[in-house]
């Protein structure tokens, strides 16, 4: 018989999909770690993980393809997440609604109390955050099932309800709970420990608290660099404009164009399911700079501020305003807000 204590370790209503993602390995490890595992099904599970955060896309897209005709329902889960995330960052937006209506579908033909069923969720609410799809979301189950996961899957649920909060406009809680999981999470998750540095760091760009914003946004960075971690960076890039330019244009020259040739497609991407999913028209007219442009101006950062953080003049921020109002067909600053995140 199941228990469902509130909170209580355990209560944990399925076993942990991933391997990497919430594993516990030495930064730079990260394969060995994978490599490590005896079970074939996990060693190939964390191969896949480890090739979409390290950016080999097509890769870690044909094993997480394999991993979908698993009969284990956490592999199967896994398996979805991480192809879910390889058609996004690829633009198969069609292969990418595909899986998002099998889950649906599957949900709904199974028991409320299923095991199953929270997993289905746990891909369903991770996907609709990250698409911003408030209308697919209720914030208690988002909240009370987060203690309801795994121990090891507690750190990507937080980052996950932190995303949420920012998404609802909740800043100083969100960065609260991030900021306070990160210190009692002892440095043992790498990726997840990632995910929290940069939804902080978001947290305090949007409270215009910049020397955080970068303290988190290089902490993220540092974890990342010895196994090569990319896309955790291309995920969140549109939320990042000016302290990823700020942290890295110059430092780290190299890598910055890498995360910007791979978050043009994902924005792309991003912009034409979030707009399917929810009716709304954030805008796939801007270039990337424009689109940074736009993202900061709409947070009340001053032109000169702008031109700091993206390494420009403050003549060519006025000239991209210039081109964002005109293709936009927008008057203010004020109206940004409807064409960005």
């Amino acid at each position: 018989m199941e228990n469902n204590s509130f909170g209580s370790s355990s209560a944990d209503l399925f076993q942990d999909p991933f391997i990497l993602t919430t594993g516990r390995f030495v930064p730079g490890k990260a394969r060995e770690f994978c490599e490590e595992k005896l079970s074939p099904v996990e060693r190939t599970l964390g191969m896949a993980e480890l090739s979409y955060f390290k950016g080999d896309l097509d890769a870690a897209y044909e094993i997480f393809s394999s991993l979908l005709k698993q009969e284990d329902f956490e592999t199967y889960v896994a398996a979805l997440i991480g192809r879910a995330c390889c058609d996004l960052a690829c633009k198969r937006t069609r292969e990418l609604f595909s899986l998002y209506r099998s889950a649906n579908q599957l949900k709904n033909t199974l028991p409320d109390d299923s095991k199953l069923k929270k997993l289905c969720d746990v891909f369903l609410i991770y996907f609709n955050i990250i698409l911003h799809h408030f209308s697919a979301l209720e914030l208690p189950s988002v909240s009370v099932d987060a203690f309801a996961m795994p121990s090891s899957m507690k750190l990507m649920g937080i980052y996950a309800y932190s995303h949420y909060l920012i998404q609802c406009g909740d800043v100083g809680r969100a960065i609260g709970l991030a900021e306070g999981a990160l210190i009692f999470s002892g440095r043992a998750c790498p990726i997840s420990e990632i995910y929290l540095s940069l939804i902080v760091s978001i947290g305090y760009m949007l409270r215009q608290t910049w020397d955080k914003a970068e303290y988190y946004f290089l902490h993220a960075w540092h974890l990342a660099q010895p196994d090569g971690f990319i896309m955790p960076f291309v995920e969140h890039r549109g939320l990042l404009s000016g302290v990823l330019e700020k942290c890295l244009r110059h430092r780290e020259p190299r890598a910055y164009k890498i995360i910007s040739d791979f978050s043009n497609t994902y924005h792309s991407s991003w912009v034409c399911v979030h707009n399917e999913l929810t009716g709304e028209i954030v805008s796939d007219k801007l270039t990337a700079i424009e689109y940074n442009v736009a993202t900061l101006a709409s947070r009340g950062v001053s032109n000169t501020e702008i031109a700091d953080f993206l390494g420009i003049s403050v003549n060519s921020v006025r000239a991209h305003m210039r081109n964002i109002f005109n293709k936009l067909g927008i008057d203010s600053r004020k109206e940004l807000n409807g064409f960005v995140i």
